[in-house]
């Protein structure tokens, strides 16, 4: 008895655990915008790429380039968006196996420019009227990752950046080199622009608890605009998103089938006693 008593202490503690599902995806921009509530920009453009385990994928959107507006009017052109090239992927190692793996959404691009409220220039005199705001860079690439096994799922959002500038009415109000940290709030613009909030890396969703679940979203730029005044049009208003990743991932404790033989092992063993107890009772 005492002997089957120690394998049960030894086969209660067998047990795995597996990632079982993941997902993860990658789009290029997002424009929600309106100025003087007369013209509006409601637009996604791509690339744009997902995907979704229990099956391990590797999946690249064909590599672009991007030019594009939005919001256009006799007066002001809402969003104004060109990138040399856009590099948009979604990948993940879940399948079905035990240990350590992960799902990744990640853009790059390069010759990035991204202009609001784009202004007619004056014909006479001839002036040249400078964007409400305008955003820069020679390359920008962003992640979200989320990796582990059960118990121990970890994530992370980074941006890297190179050249990249911010300027406000044709002034300019930060340069920004290298990796950004988390949440970073471009202040030199909201000090020039009353009602322009420019967040870099932003990372607004973390779900999960860290041992079942956990899912990320990473977002290169996030420019909100609360009636920002664009000069004699209007007032501009709404959201842009550059550069959207997100990744996740599920993991479940799973049972060893040994896990139910001790189930079976402590009732043999009972029955075995009780059996040799009704025995012995009529001799005694």
């Amino acid at each position: 008895m005492g002997a089957a008593i120690g394998v049960l202490m030894m086969l209660t503690n067998v047990a795995d655990a597996a990632v079982i599902g993941g997902s993860s995806s990658s789009s290029f921009l997002t424009a929600d915008l309106t100025v003087a509530a007369i013209v509006s920009a409601d637009v996604d453009i791509g690339p744009s790429i997902s995907g979704t385990a229990p099956l391990a994928y590797d999946l690249n959107a064909p590599l672009v380039d991007v030019a594009a507006d939005a919001g256009v009017a006799a007066t002001i052109t809402l969003v104004d968006v060109n990138a040399t090239s856009v590099a948009a992927s979604a990948s993940s190692t879940v399948d079905g196996g035990f240990g350590s793996r992960n799902a990744v959404g990640a853009q790059s691009f390069q010759g990035f420019d991204l202009s609001i409220g784009v202004l007619p220039d004056i014909i006479a005199p001839p002036t040249i009227v400078p964007d409400v705001i305008s955003i820069t860079a020679e390359a920008i690439t962003v992640t979200s990752t989320v990796d582990g096994d059960f118990g121990a799922l970890a994530s992370a959002g980074t941006l890297n950046v190179t050249n990249l500038q911010v300027f406000a009415n044709g002034n300019l109000v930060a340069t920004l080199n290298g990796d950004i940290s988390e949440n970073f709030n471009v202040v030199g613009l909201s000090t020039a622009l009353a009602g322009a909030t420019l967040t870099l890396n932003q990372q607004p969703s973390l779900t999960g608890d860290g041992a079942s679940s956990r899912g990320l979203v990473t977002n290169a730029i996030n420019l909100n605009l609360n009636d920002v005044n664009a000069g004699g049009v209007g007032l501009l208003s709404g959201d842009v998103l550059v550069g959207m990743t997100g990744a996740s991932l599920n993991a479940s404790a799973v049972p060893e089938p040994s896990s139910l033989a001790i189930f079976g092992l402590a009732s043999v063993g009972g029955v075995f006693w009780r059996r040799r107890r009704r025995v012995a009772s009529p001799r005694s």
